[in-house]
C-alpha cells in the first residue's frame, strides 16, 4: 500500500514537468515563428509579393452555332452576301510571358469621391489620379509611373469605349469599389505591355486629407494658386498644407497650358513629399496603422503584412532615387471631351527602362483610330452588338430540332453574315492599329487598302442587318432593333457600343 501511495506522488510532478514542457515548446516555437516572419518584413519584404509577370493574351471565345451551318450554306442560300476582297491580315505582335527581375507592382488610384459619395464633377467619381509603383526590391529602386486620366481606352472584358479614369466605374464604382479597382488595374497592365499589376491601393479624397492631417501636414513649395474645399486661397511659395491644401494642390488642373501633364506630375511630386516627412520623421512604420485609422475611406487588396513588408522596405529608400515618369502626350478635343493621345515612343521608352521590355504600342490610342471609329467601327460595333442580342433570343428559344426549315435557312444566313463582318471587322481593326501612328502619313496605297476596307464594312453591315432583320422576324420578333440610332454621342448611354454607362468627363 505505501509503495503504490509512494508511486502516485512521484507521477504527479512528473506529469507537470511534461506539461510544462510542452507550454515552453510552443511558446518557443511561437516566438521562433514570430522572428522568423519580423524578419521576413525587415530583411526579405519581397517574400510578401508576387513578382510582376509579362502575359500573353487570352482571345475573346465567340458564340457558338445552334444548328448544321454548313447544311444550309453556300448551296441553300445561294443570295448570301460573299465577304469582299481586301487587304492581307495584319498581325499583332503578342508579348511572352515571362518573369521580370525582382519588381513588384502597386497600384494607386486616387478617386475623386467627397466623404457623402458625391464628385466634385460629373455624376459619378471616377479614378483621377492613376499611379503604378514599381519596386525592385533587389536594387533597392522605385519608380512612379502615372496613367493619363484622359486617355482613349478600353476596359478589358467589356465591350466599349472609355477614358481610362472611366474603367473603374465599368467594373462597379463606388457601389463595387474592389471589382472597380481590380479592373482598373487590368486595364493598367494594357498600358504597361502585358506587365501584371496584381495589388492597389485607391483613396478618396477624405482618406488622403486624413493622412496629411494625421502626419502633421507637409510642407512644401506651391508653384501654383490653389483653392480648398473649405473656401481658402492659398498663394505659390513656400508653405505649410494641410490635408486640404495636399488636396487642392494634387487635384489643380487649369494651369497655363491646360494639359494634365502637370497635374499628373505634381501628384507624383506630392507622393514624394508625403513619403519623404514619413521617412525622415520615423513614421513608416505607422502607416498600417495609419490605414488601418483611415477604414472605410482606403480599398486594398493586399494584407496588413504586405503593408508592413513594404513600410519596411521603404526605410532603405532613399526619396531622392525615385524615378517619375509618365504615360502621357497630346490632348485634342473630340466629340464633347477631351482626350489624351499618348506619345506612343515615350512610352516604349519608359517600359525599356523600368522593366527592361520591347512593349507593343498602344494601336486604340491614336487620332486616325478614333477617326476610324467614327467612320466605321461605332456603328460596326453596334450591329454587331444587335445582331448578337437577336441571335441569344433565338438560342434561348430553339433546338435545332424545334426549328423549322425557314428559320434554319434565316438562322445560317444571319449567322454566315454576322461571322463575315465580324471577321472583316477584326481585320481592320488590326489593321487601323498597325498604322497607329498619326505622324506618318498614309501612301496612296494604304489609303486604297482602307478605302477597300471601309467599303466592306459598309456592303457586310448591310447583308448583316438585312438577315438579322430576318432571323428576328422568323422568331416572332423577340428583340426590339435600333439600328438606325446616331453614333456620334456613342459614350450617351447606348449599350450597343458601350457595354457599361460612364459619365465622361
Amino acid at each position: 500500500m505505501k509503495k503504490n501511495i509512494q508511486h502516485h506522488k512521484t507521477e504527479k510532478p512528473k506529469k507537470k514537468r511534461i506539461i510544462l514542457w510542452c507550454i515552453l515548446g510552443v511558446l518557443a516555437a511561437a516566438l521562433i515563428g514570430a522572428g522568423i516572419y519580423a524578419w521576413h518584413i525587415l530583411k526579405r519584404p519581397e517574400a510578401f509579393f508576387d513578382a510582376v509577370v509579362q502575359q500573353t493574351v487570352t482571345p475573346t471565345p465567340g458564340t457558338t452555332p445552334i444548328i448544321d451551318i454548313d447544311a444550309y450554306l453556300p448551296s441553300a442560300n445561294p443570295e448570301a452576301t460573299p465577304v469582299p476582297t481586301a487587304a492581307p491580315d495584319v498581325e499583332t505582335p503578342q508579348p511572352q510571358e515571362q518573369q521580370m527581375p525582382e519588381i513588384v507592382n502597386v497600384a494607386l488610384f486616387g478617386i475623386d469621391a467627397r466623404e457623402n459619395g458625391t464628385s466634385t464633377s460629373g455624376t459619378m467619381p471616377h479614378t483621377d489620379a492613376n499611379l503604378i509603383v514599381a519596386i525592385n526590391f533587389k536594387t533597392k529602386e522605385v519608380s512612379l509611373i502615372s496613367i493619363a486620366r484622359d486617355c482613349l481606352a478600353t476596359a478589358p472584358g467589356h465591350v466599349g469605349f472609355y477614358k481610362f479614369n472611366g474603367i473603374f466605374n465599368v467594373g462597379g464604382g463606388m457601389n463595387d469599389p474592389k471589382a472597380g479597382l481590380e479592373l482598373s488595374c487590368r486595364a493598367a497592365e494594357e498600358w504597361l505591355g502585358g506587365i501584371s499589376v496584381p495589388y492597389y491601393y485607391g483613396v478618396d479624397f477624405q482618406a488622403l486629407i486624413d493622412l496629411v492631417d494625421l502626419i502633421g501636414g507637409i510642407d512644401f513649395d506651391v508653384d501654383i494658386m490653389l483653392y480648398t474645399f473649405d473656401g481658402r486661397t492659398i498663394y505659390p511659395g513656400h508653405r505649410h498644407l494641410d490635408g486640404q491644401g495636399v488636396m487642392a494642390y494634387v487635384r489643380m488642373r487649369k494651369t497655363a497650358n491646360r494639359r494634365d501633364t502637370d497635374r499628373t506630375a505634381r501628384q507624383r511630386k506630392m507622393m514624394i513629399a508625403i513619403f519623404k516627412k514619413l521617412k525622415q520623421e520615423g513614421k513608416l512604420s505607422m502607416v498600417p496603422d495609419i490605414l488601418k485609422t483611415m477604414g472605410d475611406n482606403v480599398y486594398t487588396n493586399t494584407t496588413l503584412s504586405q503593408t508592413a513588408a513594404l513600410a519596411s522596405f521603404a526605410k532603405d529608400v532613399d526619396p531622392d532615387s525615385i524615378q517619375s515618369y509618365s504615360i502621357q502626350g497630346e490632348m485634342h478635343q473630340m466629340y464633347d471631351w477631351t482626350f489624351c493621345f499618348i506619345d506612343q515612343a515615350r512610352r516604349q521608352e519608359i517600359l525599356k527602362t523600368v522593366y527592361g521590355i520591347d512593349a507593343a504600342p498602344i494601336g486604340i490610342n491614336s487620332r486616325r483610330y478614333e477617326v476610324f471609329l467614327h467612320a466605321q467601327g461605332f456603328q460596326t460595333i453596334k450591329y454587331l452588338n444587335i445582331t448578337k442580342k437577336v441571335m441569344d433570343a433565338v438560342h434561348k428559344e430553339a433546338t435545332e430540332s424545334s426549328m423549322s426549315e425557314e428559320q434554319k435557312a434565316a438562322y445560317a444566313r444571319c449567322w454566315q453574315d454576322y461571322e463575315a463582318l465580324q471577321n472583316r471587322y477584326s481585320q481592320v481593326d488590326r489593321w487601323m492599329q498597325a498604322h497607329y501612328d498619326d505622324k506618318v502619313e498614309l501612301t496612296d496605297a494604304e489609303q486604297q487598302e482602307r478605302r477597300a476596307y471601309y467599303d466592306a464594312l459598309s456592303e457586310l453591315r448591310d447583308a448583316l442587318r438585312e438577315s438579322a432583320n430576318a432571323l428576328n422576324a422568323a422568331f416572332g420578333s423577340p428583340v426590339k432593333t435600333a439600328w438606325g440610332r446616331s453614333t456620334d454621342r456613342w459614350y450617351e448611354k447606348d449599350s450597343d457600343i458601350n457595354e457599361v454607362y460612364v459619365d465622361f468627363r
